[in-house]
């Protein structure tokens, strides 16, 4: 029985420990996700954030990189991840 008390519970405190976790560590370290988009990097306390589609933080600058991000935000999350690696390389 309990055996299968742990093979039952296992899954939820994996995916409850995930969630944790993203909450934990914003995407691109906290950097300006719209900063990422232009190339530069900008380090943020995340006190201007937005959830994107995938469940993870995304944090900006202020609420105007934020506003610009969100016009178009499919076509600049793709252009960040692009840029990441160059941009926390330079």
């Amino acid at each position: 029985m309990k055996k299968l008390l742990l093979i039952t519970i296992t899954p939820f405190i994996f995916a409850l420990s995930s969630v944790v976790m993203a909450a934990d560590y914003p995407e691109f370290g906290g950097r300006c996700a719209m900063g990422i988009v232009a190339g530069e990097e900008f380090k943020t306390d995340c006190s201007v954030d937005w959830t994107g589609p995938d469940g993870n933080q995304y944090c900006f600058g202020n609420k105007e990189a934020k506003d610009r991000f969100l016009k178009k935000p499919d076509e600049n999350l793709h252009k960040a991840f692009e840029n990441y690696e160059q941009v926390v390389t330079k």
